[in-house]
């Protein structure tokens, strides 16, 4: 019978500390405390980011968006795995939300939502671009599980992507062979 025990929860700068020495590693686990404080460093630095840049050309602070949001893809992974989830729900969400961002830019439909006049039938136009459709509902449902797959405990045992960085199984009687 194994038993696990449960090491401490991982505090903010340790946390953030490990999720940036780890930040372009795709194979492993982390734990729901290194992920969720990271995101919460992540949205602060993104939000400093956004002010900064608030005065630089569109694109400059769409590029400096989507590279941010690559940089939480191997975390994510790495939590997903913490459960034993596929590494794919991440993947294929990201590039949807990145397609789907692309579109906004690139189709007009940004510029047709910020003008002093919008023309609504062309709004709704753009909004009925089959790309932007697919490319939304992928992002949606695909982080709708990822979400939840976050906020879900890991699994105490080993799994394929290696040992639980949170439970301690040392004391644990597995019979020899």
């Amino acid at each position: 019978m194994n038993s696990f025990k449960a090491r401490p929860a991982l505090g903010f700068r340790e946390a953030v500390s490990m999720g940036f020495k780890q930040l372009l590693v795709l194979n492993g686990r982390s734990r729901r405390s290194e992920f969720w404080w990271f995101m919460l460093a992540f949205i602060i630095i993104d939000w400093i980011l956004s002010v900064i840049l608030s005065f630089a050309p569109m694109i400059v602070s769409v590029a400096l968006s989507c590279l941010m949001g690559l940089l939480l893809v191997p975390i994510t992974i790495r939590r997903l795995q913490d459960g034993g989830h596929s590494k794919w729900w991440v993947i294929i969400g990201w590039a949807a939300a990145l397609v789907y961002t692309i579109d906004i830019y690139t189709g007009g439909l940004y510029e047709a939502l910020n003008t002093v006049n919008p023309n609504p039938s062309e709004i709704t136009r753009l909004f009925s671009d089959p790309v932007l459709i697919i490319a939304g509902l992928t992002s949606f449902f695909t982080g709708i599980p990822t979400f939840i797959f976050c906020l879900l405990d890991g699994k105490p045992e080993p799994n394929i992507y290696g040992e639980s960085p949170k439970y301690d199984n040392s004391g644990s009687s597995i019979p020899a062979e």
